[in-house]
Formats: structure tokens, C-alpha cells, sequence
């Protein structure tokens, strides 16, 4: 018995439990205090010797714990639970980026206390195949699952504009109809998307818009495709020898990452496609499935005019890493031909190249081939232009949740795969780029996610398992102030103004189907089944013109709404504070 008592009161026993102790006070007193942890006076708000007798009782508690198993590390699994727990409940009151930065500090020394001499004793467990299996495929609901509620309670509350829902949501319409293409409140008149942006990768969607004709089925369509993103990681990850602990923090962290989730932000986009498509392009050139890896490039070009060069800077990798000059030099050749081509077409028979996403590069009139004669010529424009402040937390935002892994390793040649990161998020002076909110980041991240695979499969077990366990507690960390707080503000306000909603949905619904409309952006996913649909400010005459009357929303709308009563056109149907409708006057 003395020797028991001895091993439970160990130095590092006491500290553990003492920290155990005062994170699950400390939850419970933050609960009951109504004064939030951030303001001063919440500390004066809290009796010190109930917190002190309590402290102590919890203590003592879970002294009795260790000493009733004293074979099993109950101190550091007391720590651990409590200490994530607090974690948890402090992120959900304070959301803020550094805030949780420190918190995954924190966590960070935790866990290389606990992992050091496996205080946990998590080497003892073991995972089989099914078992990895069945975690991955609940990762990959979760992250379906979050991004289906996160996008679809968006479109409930009329939060998506018309840039970039209601104009996509008009495009299937017109391909359900007709196969075609074709937008009208994309650029204010009936046009080819693909005058914008080339992305037949859409018609894979198709199928399933046809069997369900809804906004809905597009938003849950994205879901499902960066769902689809985690077979390709699993398999990659088993075909490089990853073990299944590893693989399961790679899944927490794919299905956690702020990147993955928050790229919806804005609705459904072509790059969404990048993830799985990439990934499979990866696979198949780790197995040397070389025709299927092709295959996979094809669709690759059908996403967008720009992603040709994630297998441009592929084939680089390729050639320079891997020593596959053959296909290495094919893919990148093949990348810069179809680029050009793209490019060319879009110049002379699109709406042009939006280069001005790179406004700081433009100089006069010389356009991107400027633009590369700046990155060859004078580099340290570049990096002036790159390494700036304001990037700094979006930096941290795409490898925390990775823990740095793309970093770890020591080829150089395997730094090629971080060239589209700063080339497409961080050259660029357009701050919807380097955003966490916007569908930008999705090739990027997932040529990290294959440098973090083929870095943890060359590095030692220990930093491998350091660092994959900071992957996966970083990214659910974070996505406590990024997804989730977004989920919780869009399930906030649908809970709060569902009627009004309903309200609106009925209200619209009255429109005739075979009727032009012009709406307020917010307005315009919602009649976006028809032929021709506008923003609210369009020269074109319709048949309708459809206004927000939303509090927050209505003063914007002011002067055109005059102007429209003056040119003769009267109430179609009204719900005060929600929409007003009116039509054209009949011609005599």
C-alpha cells in the first residue's frame, strides 16, 4: 500500500491532477457566473473559499481514483478530458483567432508531456483495418454533414447573394432545360459561364440536379464532393505506410479543418472539385497507375482554366522529387499548353481573364506576361508582396490545423508543392485569396495534405505521432471559431426568424415561373429557376422587379424604389419588412 502511495503522489501525478481539478471547476464556475470570463470583475464575482473547497474536493476525488487503479494513468487522462473540455467551453465564449492560438500552445506542450513516455498508454491500443475504416467514414459524414447544414441553413436564411449562389443556381437551371450553360445575372445579360470561368466539371452534378431540381441539391452537392475527398487521403495514406492511429488524426483533421468547411462559405464553386480530383491524381501516381492518373488529370482541366497548374507544379514535383521525368515533363507540359489555350479563348471569345485578382502585378498594359516578368526579374517584389502582415493568421490557418507537417522534412524538392499556396493565396493583392472563407484555398490545401502523407511517412515514429496528434487537436480547436461559430450564428437565426423566412419563401413563390425578374442579391437564389433572372440595379426591363425590405437591408434600395413607382410600375404582392414585388405596367 505504501508503495502505491508513493507512485500516486508523484510529482507529475500531483501536477496533473491539480490541473485536472482546476479545468473542471473552472467549467462550472464559468457556467454559473452570469459575468463572462473576459470582464474583470468576474473574478470578484466568485466566493474564494467555495472555489478553494471545491478546488481541493475535486482534488481529493480524483486522488482516490488514482489510488483505486493504480495501474492506469488516470491522472493524465483526467487532464487531458478536463483540460479539452475547458478548452471547448472557453472557445465557445471567446472566438477569436489568437485567443485559440494560445489555448493550441497549451495544448501543444500537453501533448508533448503526454506523448513523451506514452502517459496515456495509447500504444497499448490497437486499431485494425475496419476499425480505421469505420473512423474515416465518420469523419467523412462529419464533414458532410457540417458543410450540407452550414450551406443549406445559408440559402434558408437568405444569406447567399447572387455572387456566387444565384447565379449558379439560374446555370442549372438553364442546363436542366436546355444543357447549356448559360447565366443571365452573371453579367447582367444571357451568357455562357463558360465565357468566365471553363468548368464543364459541373456537368457531373447534372444527374443528380435533375432527379432533385433545388438550391438545396447544389449545396449538399459540394458536401459530398469534399466528402468524397477522404477515400483518396485514406487509400494514400495506407498506400504509404502510414499506420492506422496516423490516418485516423489525418481524417479528424481533414473533417475538422477550417479550410475544408469555411471554403463553403460563399456557396457552392467548381473548386471544390480540386480536393478529390487532386488527391486521386496523387494516388494513382504513388501506385503508378499511370493511365488512371491521366484520367484524373482530364477532369482536373474541367474544374477551371487556372487549375491545370496544381498538375503543372505536380509534374515539376514529379521531375525534380521523384525522378519521373517521362510523366513529370508531360503533365507539366501538357498544363502550360492547355493554360495558354484557355487563357487565349477566354481573351478573344470569353468575357477575358481576371488578372485582376493580381492588380499588384499589372503594370501598364503587359498583362500576365508582365506579370511573369516581374517574378523573374525582380523576386524580392515578390516577396515584398507575399510576406505581409495582414497574411500572417491566414498562413497559420492553412498548416496549424496540419501542424506545420507540409514544413517537416528536409527535401527542398518537396517544397515545390507549396509554389500554388504562394502563387494563388499569398502573391496576390485580392483578399478574397487569402481568405479561410472562400473557395481559393482548395488546391493549396490539398497539396498540403499530400506533403503532410508523404513527410509523415519519411520522418521517425515519435515526430510523426508529435505532430499528427497536434494536427488533429489544432484543427478541431479551430473550429470552434471558425466553422462552428458560423454554424451557430446560421442555426441562431433561422431559429429566431423561421416564420419570417416562410414568410418571404411564400411571398416569391407567387412570381410566374415564365416571368423576367430583377431582385435584390439576396433575393435572386431563390427565383433563380427561370430564364432570366437579374440583380435588382440591371438595365434590362422584366416583367417583375423584386425588392429586399428587410430592416438591415431596405435603405439600400431607396432611391430605386422611387424611381420604379415613378415609372408607373405598382404592388404585385407585398409582407411589410420582408420583400415587395412589383410589376410593369401593362402597355396600352
Amino acid at each position: 500500500m505504501k508503495k502505491i502511495l508513493t507512485s500516486c503522489f508523484e510529482i507529475d501525478k500531483l501536477i496533473q491532477r491539480f490541473i485536472a481539478a482546476w479545468c473542471g471547476l473552472n467549467v462550472f464556475v464559468m457556467h454559473q457566473n452570469p459575468i463572462p470570463f473576459t470582464d474583470i470583475e468576474y473574478a470578484f464575482n466568485v466566493d474564494v473559499i467555495d472555489y478553494a473547497i471545491v478546488l481541493f474536493g475535486l482534488f481529493g476525488f480524483l486522488s482516490v481514483v488514482q489510488i483505486a487503479f493504480p495501474k492506469r494513468n488516470t491522472d493524465s487522462w483526467a487532464m487531458s478530458i478536463l483540460f479539452a473540455l475547458f478548452s471547448s467551453y472557453l472557445l465557445t465564449v471567446r472566438q477569436d483567432f489568437w485567443f485559440c492560438l494560445s489555448l493550441i500552445i497549451l495544448a501543444a506542450i500537453m501533448l508533448v508531456f503526454l506523448l513523451k513516455d506514452d502517459k496515456l498508454s495509447l500504444g497499448k491500443i490497437k486499431i485494425g483495418n475496419k476499425l480505421t475504416v469505420a473512423i474515416v467514414a465518420v469523419m467523412a459524414f462529419v464533414v458532410f454533414s457540417v458543410i450540407a447544414l452550414l450551406t443549406c441553413l445559408r440559402y434558408a436564411t437568405y444569406s447567399s447573394p447572387n455572387f456566387d449562389f444565384g447565379l449558379f443556381v439560374n446555370m442549372f437551371h438553364h442546363m436542366k432545360e436546355t444543357g447549356l450553360p448559360i447565366t443571365s445575372s452573371e453579367r447582367d445579360k444571357l451568357l455562357s459561364h463558360f465565357a468566365v470561368h471553363i468548368s464543364p466539371i459541373y456537368y457531373l452534378l447534372l444527374p443528380l440536379y435533375f432527379i432533385f431540381p433545388s438550391p438545396y441539391t447544389l449545396q449538399i452537392s459540394q458536401a459530398l464532393v469534399l466528402a468524397g475527398g477522404m477515400l483518396p487521403l485514406y487509400l494514400l495514406a495506407k498506400h504509404k505506410g502510414l499506420s492506422n492511429k496516423i490516418i485516423i488524426l489525418l481524417s479528424v483533421a481533414y473533417a475538422f479543418s477550417p479550410i475544408i468547411i469555411c471554403g463553403t462559405s460563399y456557396d457552392i464553386h467548381e473548386n471544390c472539385f480540386l480536393v478529390p480530383l487532386l488527391l486521386w491524381v496523387f494516388y494513382f501516381f504513388e501506385r503508378e497507375k499511370y493511365l488512371f492518373m491521366y484520367i484524373a488529370t482530364f477532369f482536373v482541366f474541367c474544374i477551371k482554366e487556372d487549375a491545370c497548374l496544381f498538375i503543372f507544379f505536380f509534374g515539376l514535383f514529379a521531375v525534380l522529387s521523384r525522378k519521373k521525368y517521362l510523366h513529370g515533363i508531360i503533365l507539366a507540359v501538357v498544363s502550360v499548353v492547355y493554360f495558354v489555350a484557355a487563357v487565349s479563348l477566354l481573351t478573344h471569345f470569353g468575357d477575358g481573364v481576371l488578372s485582376n485578382h493580381y492588380q499588384n502585378y499589372m503594370y501598364e498594359e503587359n498583362g500576365l506576361i508582365g506579370m511573369v516578368r516581374i517574378i523573374l526579374i525582380n523576386p524580392a517584389y515578390v516577396f515584398d508582396q507575399t510576406l505581409k502582415v495582414e497574411k500572417l493568421n491566414y498562413i497559420v490557418y492553412m498548416l496549424l490545423p496540419l501542424g506545420f507537417m507540409p514544413l517537416a522534412t528536409r527535401k527542398v524538392s518537396h517544397f515545390i508543392l507549396l509554389l500554388p499556396f504562394m502563387l494563388f493565396n499569398l502573391m496576390t493583392s485580392y483578399v478574397y485569396q487569402y481568405s479561410i472563407d472562400f473557395q481559393y484555398n482548395y488546391g493549396a490545401i490539398t497539396c498540403m495534405l499530400y506533403l503532410f502523407i508523404i513527410n509523415a511517412s519519411e520522418l521517425g515514429e515519435r515526430p510523426r505521432r508529435y505532430i499528427s496528434s497536434l494536427a488533429a487537436v489544432a484543427a478541431v480547436m479551430c473550429s470552434f471559431v471558425t466553422s462552428g461559430t458560423k454554424l451557430g450564428a446560421y442555426i441562431t437565426r433561422y431559429n429566431e426568424s423561421d416564420i419570417s423566412f416562410a414568410v418571404m419563401d411564400s411571398v416569391l413563390a407567387t412570381i410566374p415561373d415564365d416571368a423576367s425578374v430583377k431582385a435584390s442579391t439576396f433575393l435572386v437564389p431563390h427565383i433563380a429557376d427561370r430564364h432570366e433572372i437579374y440583380e435588382v440595379n440591371s438595365k434590362n426591363e422584366t416583367d417583375y422587379v423584386v425588392f429586399d425590405m428587410r430592416p438591415s437591408l431596405v435603405h439600400e434600395t431607396d432611391q430605386l424604389r422611387e424611381y420604379y413607382f415613378e415609372m408607373g410600375y405598382e404592388v404585385y404582392e407585398e409582407a411589410e419588412n420582408h420583400v415587395l414585388i412589383l410589376k410593369k405596367p401593362v402597355s396600352e
